[in-house]
C-alpha cells in the first residue's frame, strides 16, 4: 500500500495483480513524507517508509501490505482520502485464481502448508483471492476512484501517470515464475465466478 502526499495518490494493493511490481516502480517517485508499507518477502529496489502511524509520539498502528481502503481512510482521514486519487488493480477471476494457486503451491515463500495441494483441492477449499473488501466500504460502496484492469495494466498505468503528472511504467516483474497451465471444468469456472460476484459488479468481468 502506498500513500503519496507529494503526488496526491493512494495505491490499494490487491492479490495477484502485479501489486508488488507496481509498488516497486511507484517507490521511485515518492517524497520523504510519503508512505510505503513493507513487502513480504522483501524486494530489491523497494524501500518501506513512514508506515508507523504515531499520535503525540505514541505508536498507534502500523500500516501494512494489502491494507483495505477503509482502514487507510480511517488513518489518513476523509479530507486527505477524498482529495487524493485512489486506485487499485483487478484481474479476470479465473486467471487470478490460477495465478494464486500457482503461488501457494510453488512459491517457497508461501507453500509451507500447501506444497502438495492439487487444483481440485484448491477449488474445493474455495479460499479464493476475492479482493472486493479491499476497495469497498463494509456496506459494499466503492472507495477507489479507478479499478485498473490487469489485462491492460501498462496502458492504464500510463493513463494514471498522465492524470497525476508523473511517469508510471511497469518495468519491474516481481514474484513471477510460479505459474502453471491448468484446464478448468465448466463447474470449476462457475464456482470461481460465483465467489467473485461482488467484485465483478465493479469490474464487469463475465464468464465466457
Amino acid at each position: 500500500m502506498i500513500v503519496s502526499h507529494k503526488h496526491k495518490f493512494i495505491f490499494i494493493k490487491t492479490v495477484k495483480t502485479a501489486g508488488t511490481s507496481i509498488e516497486v516502480d511507484l517507490n521511485k517517485v515518492l517524497g520523504p513524507e510519503d508512505i510505503a508499507t513493507p513487502i513480504f518477502p522483501p524486494v530489491d529496489w523497494h524501500s518501506p517508509q513512514n508506515f508507523e502511524y504515531r499520535k503525540w509520539g505514541v505508536l498507534r498502528r502500523q500500516l501494512y501490505n494489502h491494507m483495505p481502503a477503509r482502514d487507510v481512510l480511517r488513518i489518513v482521514g476523509p479530507r486527505v482520502f477524498e482529495d487524493y486519487f485512489v486506485f487499485c488493480v483487478e484481474r479476470e477471476p479465473i486467471d487470478k485464481c490460477v495465478s494464486h494457486f500457482s503461488m501457494i503451491r510453488n512459491s517457497p515463500d508461501h507453500n509451507s502448508e500447501t506444497g502438495t495441494l492439487t487444483f481440485d483441492e484448491y477449488i474445493e477449499r474455495a479460499e479464493f483471492p476475492v479482493d472486493a473488501d479491499k476497495y469497498t466500504t463494509r456496506e459494499g460502496a466503492l472507495l477507489v476512484n479507478r479499478i485498473l484492469r490487469y489485462e491492460r495494466l501498462e496502458e492504464e498505468l500510463r493513463e494514471v501517470g498522465v492524470e497525476l503528472g508523473i511517469e508510471i511504467s511497469l518495468k519491474t516483474r516481481a514474484k513471477s515464475g510460479f505459474r502453471q497451465d491448468i484446464q478448468l471444468s465448466p463447474a470449476q469456472k462457475e464456482k470461481i465466478y460465483r465467489a467473485f460476484s461482488t467484485s465483478n459488479n465493479f469490474t464487469g468481468y463475465t464468464l465466457q
